[in-house]
């Protein structure tokens, strides 16, 4: 009843864009499904009941679709959120007003403090529904905590680099069920913009030690375990597919050619996965990211001066002959990493460049 009861809800929300799903969880599974409409992308935002209240792990990105969701629940508690998307926080104040508290990690917080309102505007541009600005969470959540909600047993994982910078996945050891965020894909292609294949795999690693039984993506259909696995599949495939392409003296921009054959890859061994449309940003960011990971091309050795005759001039009986010319070296591609630097990150989304420049892989200061 309250499944149908909340797809009601979504679809009155947003005429019908946005549903629940239902998802397979072991029993005792405590953890439910709300599914966000397109212009959300349709991100998944998740809750959890407990004797204290209900625990809402991420929040729509308009405000009245988050009062109303909001409304909806019983004795909303607390709020967490997972990453700095507007899909994540958008209506976080909608949400949390007036007396619910929101928290997060202090990189992802960080982010929202310095970059949010960026990242909402152009959606704010097209839907006043969407805010311009948001109060960050509160970045409670420095180190992996284990918490106690009620008669609820709550791990909370602050996590690196993958999708986003950094994120917050949580774990219910009771009933084995990881709300992943981001870092895992149900169903459907993974977000690559930042070209973190390799270090985004590391993420996976820390979720499988875990053990889960029940997995809910930030992006997708909710399933078991299997997900992290398929996840980590993708990943590694899509690595190697591009690396295919990449070689010492390439272009520094991806060629048109290249790409077609990269997507044409992508598709034909994934063909089930939804979100296609995110290979036009993730393979050339992929690519950058893996040409600028090659080391420099060793240098021609110098022409000899000296004794060594002129360029066109017979040697002398007896004298070595003269070394050829060599030819200009061709310029080492400039250093691009896989995370985003302070603001060019999301000038790059906004301005939809075929690079991707940063500074170090990591915790930032700054985004």
């Amino acid at each position: 009843m309250r499944n149908h009861t909340l797809a009601l809800l979504a679809a009155t929300l947003t005429g019908g864009c946005a549903t629940t799903s239902k998802s397979t969880t072991p029993a005792g599974g405590v953890v439910h499904q709300y599914q966000q409409g397109g212009g959300a992308g349709h991100a998944n935002c998740y809750w959890f009941e407990t004797p204290a209240g209900t625990v809402v792990v991420d929040v729509p990105m308009s405000a009245p679709e988050s009062k109303k969701l909001r409304n909806s629940l019983v004795r909303p508690y607390r709020i967490y959120v997972t990453a700095a998307k507007p899909e994540r926080f958008g209506g976080l104040d909608a949400m949390r007003n007036p007396d619910i508290p929101a928290y997060t990690t202090p990189a992802v917080a960080t982010e929202i403090q310095n970059h949010g309102n960026a990242r909402l505007a152009p959606f704010h541009a097209k839907n006043d529904d969407v805010p311009s600005h948001v109060n960050p969470p509160v970045p409670a959540v420095e180190e992996r905590t284990h918490d106690m909600v009620g008669e609820v047993e709550l791990e909370l994982l602050p996590l690196g680099p993958a999708e986003s910078e950094a994120s917050l996945a949580l774990f219910l050891p009771k009933t084995g069920e990881l709300i992943a965020g981001d870092v895992v894909a149900g169903g459907e292609h993974v977000d690559l913009t930042w070209g973190r294949s390799v270090v985004w795999q590391d993420r996976i690693a820390e979720l499988k030690a875990l053990e889960p039984k029940a997995v809910y993506p930030g992006h997708g259909t909710p399933g078991g375990p299997e997900l992290l696995d398929q996840t980590l599949e993708y990943l590694k495939f899509f690595h190697d597919t591009v690396a295919e392409h990449v070689k010492s003296g390439a272009p520094a921009k991806i060629a048109p050619a290249d790409l077609a054959d990269i997507r044409k890859k992508m598709l034909a061994h994934y063909q089930k996965l939804g979100r296609a449309e995110l290979l036009e940003k993730s393979i050339p960011a992929e690519y950058t990211v893996q040409l600028s990971a090659l080391p420099p091309a060793p240098a021609e050795p110098a022409a000899t001066t000296g004794g060594a005759p002129a360029a066109g001039t017979p040697a002398t009986a007896g004298s070595p002959p003269a070394a050829a010319s060599p030819a200009p070296s061709q310029a080492a591609p400039e250093t691009v990493h896989s995370t985003p630097s302070s603001g060019g990150a999301d000038d790059l989304l906004n301005s939809g460049a075929d690079t991707v420049k940063d500074t170090k892989k990591g915790k930032k200061k700054k985004k």
